[in-house]
This record gives C-alpha cells, sequence and structure tokens, in this order.
C-alpha cells in the first residue's frame, strides 16, 4: 500500500510537471498556428511513441478480457470531446474564470467518482479538496497581468464543467474496462481512437474554414516545441495519469492535476517571468495540502 501510494505520488507530479510545461510552449505555439491543428497534432505526435511503449512493454500475465470495440469507441469519444469541450471553453471564458473553473476539477472528480463507483472519500480528503482549490483559485487571482475587468460568466464556464466531466468519465471507465490489459496498452489504444475522431472533427472545420493553416513548414524551434507537447503533453502524460488513477483512484488523482500550474510558475520564472507572492502562496498551500494528504494515507496503511 505505501510503495503504491509512492509510485502515485511520483507519476502523478510529474504528469502535473508535464501539463504545467504546456501552458507556456502551447501559447507560444498559438500565436503562430491554429489551436485546432495544435490540439489533433498532439494526439498524432504522441501515439506513435505509446504504441512504440506497447511494443517495448512486458504482456500481461493473465490473458485480457475480450477488446469491446463500443467501449473503446466511447472512451475515444470521450477523450475527444473533452478536447472540442476544452477549446471552446477556453475561447468563451474569461481567461481567470476558466481557470479557476478548471481549479474546481477535482470537486467534479470528487462528485463523479462517487456517483459511478459509490466511492467514499479518505480520512481528512474533504479538508485537504478545499485547501488545493481555494489555494488554485489564489494562484489564478495572483498571476501578474491577468486581463482586467470584472470575471463574470460568458458561457465557456459550463462547456469547461462539462469537459472536466467526460475526463474524469474516461479516467474511471477506462479502469474498469481496460485496465486488465495495462496501463500502456490502455493508454495507447484510447488515444489511438481520439486521434481518429479527432482528426474526423479538424476535417470537419477545415471544411467549414474555421481552421487557419499554415503557411510554411515549422520552423526548428516550432518542430521541437511541437514534439513536446506530442511525446510528452499526450504519450507520457496520459501514460502517468492513468497509472496513478489505478492506484488512487480518480478523486485523489485530480488533487495532484492543481499542481500543474504551479509547475508552469516555475518554468515561467525561468523563462524571466516573475511571479507574484500570491502565486507562491496558494502554490504553498496546494503542494502543502497535497503533500499532507499522502502522508496522512502512508500512515494510516502502517497500521
Amino acid at each position: 500500500m505505501r510503495r503504491s501510494l509512492r509510485r502515485a505520488t511520483l507519476v502523478l507530479l510529474f504528469a502535473a510537471l508535464i501539463w504545467g510545461s504546456m501552458v507556456p510552449v502551447l501559447a507560444a505555439l498559438a500565436q503562430r498556428y491554429d489551436v485546432w491543428l495544435l490540439s489533433w497534432l498532439r494526439y498524432v505526435l504522441g501515439v506513435p511513441v505509446l504504441w512504440l511503449a506497447v511494443m517495448l512493454s512486458a504482456r500481461p500475465l493473465a490473458p485480457p478480457a475480450p477488446l469491446r470495440a463500443g467501449r473503446l469507441l466511447q472512451l475515444g469519444a470521450a477523450m475527444t470531446v473533452f478536447s472540442v469541450l476544452y477549446t471552446f471553453g477556453v475561447a468563451h471564458s474569461h481567461p481567470a474564470t476558466a481557470a479557476i473553473v478548471l481549479m474546481c476539477g477535482p470537486i467534479t472528480a470528487t462528485i463523479l467518482s462517487r456517483i459511478m463507483l459509490g466511492s467514499s472519500m479518505p480520512p481528512g480528503f474533504l479538508f485537504t479538496l478545499l485547501l488545493v482549490v481555494g489555494g488554485g483559485v489564489i494562484v489564478v487571482l495572483g498571476t501578474p497581468g491577468r486581463p482586467a475587468g470584472g470575471l463574470g460568466l460568458r458561457g465557456g464556464e459550463a462547456l469547461l464543467i462539462a469537459a472536466q466531466v467526460c475526463w474524469n468519465w474516461y479516467s474511471i471507465r477506462a479502469q474498469q474496462w481496460l485496465a486488465d490489459r495495462g496501463q500502456i496498452m490502455l493508454s495507447a489504444l484510447t488515444t489511438s481512437v481520439a486521434s481518429v475522431l479527432l482528426g474526423g472533427v479538424c476535417l470537419a472545420v477545415g471544411l467549414a474554414g474555421g481552421i487557419r493553416w499554415p503557411d510554411g513548414p515549422p520552423a526548428v524551434a516550432d518542430a521541437g516545441m511541437m514534439l513536446w507537447i506530442g511525446v510528452l503533453g499526450v504519450a507520457a502524460a496520459i501514460l502517468l495519469w492513468n497509472t496513478g488513477v489505478s492506484l488512487v483512484g480518480v478523486a485523489v488523482a485530480s488533487l495532484f492535476s492543481n499542481s500543474a500550474p504551479i509547475f508552469a510558475i516555475g518554468i515561467a520564472a525561468l523563462m524571466g517571468v516573475e511571479p507574484s507572492w500570491l502565486q507562491l502562496g496558494g502554490g504553498a498551500i496546494v503542494m502543502g495540502a497535497i503533500a499532507l494528504h499522502q502522508l496522512r494515507q502512508m500512515r494510516l496503511a502502517r497500521r
């Protein structure tokens, strides 16, 4: 039990680190490339890496249950709908409001886990949840140079909540339906289906004139950043996330996702953007709450 908790902590923090690094990288790429193309390209670049990992990994000792195409399609569709809702949600929300809604993701994960699995909260989880969400909101409000004006609701917030529901539904069902195939195969299968479906969405958007096509091939630096968001942002991060969920469940794993902006702050600081005291304080609350929760679970595991 303690070994699983330590492993979950490591893989989920690494996933949050990767997702945090996506913020400045995607922001830079979005200035020159269409966001729809970037969303699809991430999956296209990540899928070969996942299948290479499948080829190099050991096979499960017990034969897995027969693969059901309907279930696989549902999982891929959930990932695709998440990507579409997330794109539109961010586009139609105040940036700070969108970030605050996303910081409340652990609440969505906890509720969905309770509904779908009947999961009970571990000791101290509610207090940890409040600290993680509160600290995340402080990080958002302390962002230097965030757009001025009232936060307000612009309609995209509901889409972001729906996106979180899709992602957490995927996380739960993937473990129920495909965990016997191993986390690498699980991630490769679902990401492959999602890449095909998202490609169809991009094709439809492109035919409708909604995609801004690039003028030429990407520069070397841009190509490197695209590989970064595909190989790490999709292949590695999804694999690490699914592994973490398999160890501690989606509710606890979602707590770690709120540490991604803290890593983004650190990366931005290395790039010359000085963080505010509110960001540092909120980040300390988030990381401290997660650390206390994991230590509490390890103490309970000793008994």
